[in-house]
């Protein structure tokens, strides 16, 4: 009676290398009336005779997917493995090693091992069945341990379209007592290696596997005596809503050091429980959480269409309980790939998880994606109020524009007027947002430190609205090969009253840093606010600013030497207490606006 073994592993949705092995989930069952399904007469023989040194790369005749990215060749080997790299199939089977020859691989009996003439043996594989049920069968038939040519054994490899199941088929196992193999499968992610490695149990009782201990010396007495054992896994691995198997995304980082992940929706259920109202929710959705970064903004990446459509994502605050914070999906046409999507407002080191589907529900698979950390002012929609000066003010309050997690906000509000084209383009992307309101001449200057800073020039656009597709204004202050003071911008034609949003990148995008700028308003001067009936005291003020006008208040907005606002309020009223007590000593640019009149103070918290 022939001794077969089924190996089945269906791959589920895959972040990262810890992940992808968590994602196959090992059972077993007996099913004695199962065969052993060799190749057919069609099947195209590689090999009748050969040693380890015989490998080659192999059409798999469909899209399979293993370590979250899809291959449609592999290179089979006589060492009873295949590997999705191109690198030779060692005679040393480690599933644990990151070296060449032994990454990247899936292995039914992964030895030093060699076709022999006299034993009728060969090395062969085909794809039968019909879309989307392919399967890509390679075997093993008659094949001996190295010098061992008395003993010999049969075993096959089958991949399975759409499922992306792995099975594992033994059949008869006369491999005397040389046998030293591996049986699992690897992944490799440029650094380090994760596994699954399989040890049946000759006993046909309890076969096992680990992902922190590979078994590299299998014999053939452990393999069952009975007919099948078979492997499932029966959902996405994180199919659980956020109180099951949600995946942990490592921190988010920049966009130069990103991790990638692979929503994989394959087997996926509805969670139920508070729906997301977005992007064409019908279920089939997996679960992420994640913890804010200290910039208190994200941006979700999509790096490939994949198999999905349109991928649709709801971010939720700690509990799942009530509705999402956040709903939106990203395309399925090429101008959507590595499109950032930007989420503020997040408080930064809290739990927030993301849920995500495809489109409608109606197409599974993988798509890759990453969450990066990003400046808190990465788009209009977050920007930063800023204050107008005096022009003829002793100090000015410096605004420091940093670009170090900037990313690029072309999808929203398409190119800068001035960005140029060709060899001439200098807007590459990089840019961060900030708003404020033009004074009642409707003229603005935009002045450059006088320390260069780490931009090659300081590039900047004027929109009227936070969705804007065209600027107002576009201009560039030249830093390099020119000495402070540095040229000064006057932006004319604004309305008095009205917000503005402030674009900024560095010429060309190809520095990275800090840049300095500040805002001036040049028809009133630093007292022109008492002409206005406008009054604050004390100053410098310990708890309590208090703020008076001949008419009622419209607007309060305080910012820091930073240009961050820290206080923002709408008084409707002649006379306001401004409580500051919590704020940081320091320097203070205060914004008042009555009616039409907007004026900027400088005031000292102690």
């Amino acid at each position: 009676m022939k001794k077969t073994i089924l190996f089945s592993l269906l791959f589920g949705l895959i972040f990262n290398l810890q992940a992808q092995v968590d994602y196959y989930a090992l059972t077993q069952e007996n099913t004695p009336n199962g065969g052993y399904p060799d190749t057919s007469s069609s099947a195209t023989t590689i090999w009748t005779t050969g040693d380890d040194e015989e490998q080659t790369n192999v059409p798999i005749g469909f899209d399979f997917y293993f370590g979250g990215k899809k291959y449609t060749t592999c290179t089979v080997g006589v060492n009873g493995a295949i590997s999705f790299t191109e690198d030779q199939i060692y005679t040393g089977n480690d599933l644990s090693s990151t070296t060449a020859g032994h990454i990247n691989m899936i292995a039914p009996m992964w030895d030093d091992l060699k076709l022999y003439a006299s034993n009728n043996g060969y090395v062969a594989y085909e794809t039968t069945g019909t879309a989307p049920n392919r399967i890509f069968k390679v075997s093993w038939k008659n094949i001996s341990r190295y010098s061992d040519e008395a003993h010999d054994m049969s075993f096959i490899l089958e991949l399975k379209e759409t499922s992306n199941e792995i099975e594992f088929y033994y059949g008869h196992c006369d491999a005397g007592a040389n046998l030293n193999a591996s049986v699992g499968f690897n992944f490799y992610d440029g650094t380090n290696t994760t596994f699954m490695s399989v040890t049946p149990d000759g006993s046909g009782n309890n076969v096992t596997s680990s992902r922190t201990s590979s078994n590299n010396s299998i014999s053939a007495a452990d393999f069952p005596s009975y007919k099948h054992l078979t492997f499932t896994f029966q959902h996405a691995y994180n199919d659980w809503d956020y109180h099951g198997r949600k995946i942990t995304l490592a921190d988010p980082r920049d966009n130069s050091t990103i991790v990638m992940n692979y929503m994989n929706n394959i087997g996926a259920t509805n969670s139920h429980g508070h729906e997301p109202t977005c992007a064409g929710f019908n279920g089939g959705d997996v679960w992420y959480q994640f913890t804010a970064p200290t910039t208190g903004a994200i941006s979700i990446v999509r790096t490939a269409i994949g198999d999905i459509g349109s991928l649709g994502y709801a971010i939720y605050h700690n509990a799942v309980s009530t509705d999402p914070i956040y709903c939106d999906f990203i395309g399925n046409t090429p101008i959507h790939i590595d499109e950032p999507n930007m989420v503020g407002g997040l408080t930064a080191g809290d739990t927030y998880f993301i849920r995500m589907w495809d489109y409608d529900n109606n197409q599974f698979g993988i798509t890759p994606f990453y969450v990066a950390k990003v400046a808190a002012n990465d788009e209009a929609a977050y920007a930063i109020n800023i204050g107008v000066q005096a022009e003829d003010a002793s100090v000015f309050l410096m605004t420091v524009a940093n670009n170090t997690l900037a990313m690029d906000s072309e999808h929203i509000n398409g190119l800068p007027s001035c960005a140029g084209t060709g060899s001439n383009r200098n807007y590459q992307g990089g840019d961060i947002w900030y708003k404020f309101t033009a004074p009642s001449d409707g003229i603005v200057k935009v002045h450059h430190s006088n320390t260069a800073g780490d931009w090659s020039s300081f590039s900047f656009a004027i929109y009227d609205s936070a969705t804007a597709t065209s600027d107002v204004d576009c201009e560039v202050i030249y830093i390099n090969g020119n000495t402070a003071p540095y040229e000064v911008k006057t932006i004319t034609g604004l309305t008095g009253g009205q917000d503005y949003w402030f674009r900024t990148w560095d010429y060309r995008n190809n520095d990275v840093g800090s840049s300095a700028f500040y805002l001036t308003d040049d028809a009133l001067g630093v007292e022109d606010y008492q002409q206005l009936s406008f009054k604050f005291y004390p100053n410098p003020a310990t708890d309590v600013l208090n703020v008076s006008a001949a008419t009622n208040i419209d607007l309060i907005s305080v910012s820091n030497l930073l240009g961050q606002e820290v206080r923002h309020m709408a008084p409707n009223q002649k006379q306001v207490a401004l409580n500051i007590a919590d704020l940081q000593n320091g320097v203070y640019l205060m914004k008042v606006q009555t009616g039409d009149k907007v004026s900027t103070v400088k005031f000292i918290k102690k």
